[in-house]
């Protein structure tokens, strides 16, 4: 990850974001804007918080840890108009979970420590803060309803579709298998059905996807009311 000092570019990113109009003060002179590229690191797991509140202006990236096991846990997936690092603010945690970019991102910080007192005192960004965590929550309630409601192809179809960059999928299937609650064999013999149907094509690293209105369909079933 890097920082971009063109002050255009800042302002370009701020006028695209809700991001000052997530305070009831002025704070466009200490924002700092970042840019991740796919597969960098935007948090590093493990490590001490590095001092800023992100917010998400464009992309996608994935939360996860590592278990005492060896293997990785996925938790959570992120996209625009997302904070990060604001457990890390609320001093709830003090060393970071993996945050890493599924695809190119733009993010927007703010330094935690000159801000703290004030962030933890207004009212308007404890206000959207409360909203923020709350989706959150309600993601990961409907993450656990269709694992438990739907059959695996559907919820395979949206990890497939919103994990993929430029319509290649890369996840490994051990963190894929374990974030969609089933076996490592059940998922590699679903993935072997995408790839008979002519959804997806094997290739070196992943699959490319070959159908993309297929997956969607099989998708928007987790949403049908």
């Amino acid at each position: 990850m890097k920082q971009i000092l063109d002050k255009e570019e800042i302002s370009r990113c701020l006028a695209e974001s809700d991001f000052e109009s997530c305070f009831s003060f002025y704070i466009k002179d200490d924002v700092r804007l970042y840019f991740a590229d796919k597969g960098d690191d935007i948090l590093k797991e493990g490590e001490k918080s590095d001092g800023f509140l992100y917010y998400m202006v464009s992309g996608r990236a994935k939360l996860f840890c590592s278990l005492s096991n060896g293997k990785t846990s996925l938790l959570d997936f992120l996209q625009r108009d997302c904070f990060i690092g604001e457990l890390e603010l609320l001093s709830v945690r003090k060393s970071t979970m993996g945050v890493k970019a599924l695809s190119p991102c733009f993010l927007l910080a703010l330094p935690i420590e000159k801000y703290r007192s004030r962030l933890l005192s207004d009212a308007c960004f404890l206000r959207i803060l409360c909203v923020t965590l709350a989706e959150k929550e309600e993601q990961r309630v409907q993450a656990l309803l269709s694992t438990q409601g739907f059959p695996l192809a559907n919820r395979l179809a949206h990890f497939v579709l919103f994990t993929a960059f430029d319509g290649i999928y890369t996840e490994r299937n051990t963190d894929a298998s374990a974030y969609l609650g089933v076996s490592y064999r059940h998922l590699t013999q679903m993935l072997g059905e995408f790839t008979q149907y002519g959804y997806l094509k094997k290739m070196q690293g992943g699959y490319l996807i070959t159908n993309e209105q297929a997956l969607k369909l099989l998708a928007d079933e987790l949403n049908a009311e």
